[in-house]
């Protein structure tokens, strides 16, 4: 079975989600947990006052989060600094805090920007091996 694609992004406050190909289906919630939590609330409920539903939310479906460049942001600036987060994507940082926090979204370029550096970060860290 195919899983739910659920669109991810970042707020002031919290996460906003919505599923990519069932309309009705949403989510909010502080952490990607509270999300997901939501979002099988809002299939309950889907199913509960739909007679037909999509194949995709039978039985118990699996939740597939998919960040936009502003839920990247936000979650990522969980782990690393946004002036780190500057260095890595070439993007400044209170422009990245802005994305964040929802207050603005990217250009197609720069949204592209922000995923390359942080795609590269993560491969070079999956290439260090450490000696214990």
């Amino acid at each position: 079975m195919d899983a739910l694609k659920v669109i991810v992004s970042g707020g002031k406050d919290h996460y906003g989600a919505w599923a990519k190909d069932v309309k009705g289906i949403y989510g909010v919630g502080n952490t990607l947990d509270e999300v997901k939590d939501n979002v099988k609330d809002a299939i309950a409920l889907y199913l509960e006052y739909n007679e037909s539903a999509p194949d995709v939310l039978k039985g118990n479906p699996e939740i597939e989060l998919i960040f936009d460049i502003t839920g990247l942001v936000k979650y990522y600036s969980q782990f690393i600094t946004l002036p780190a987060m500057e260095n890595l994507t070439g993007v400044n940082q209170k422009q990245l805090w802005q994305y964040a926090n929802g207050y603005k979204s990217p250009r197609k370029e720069t949204a592209d920007k922000i995923e390359k550096g942080l795609k590269h970060f993560a491969q070079k860290l999956e290439c260090e091996e450490i000696a214990v």
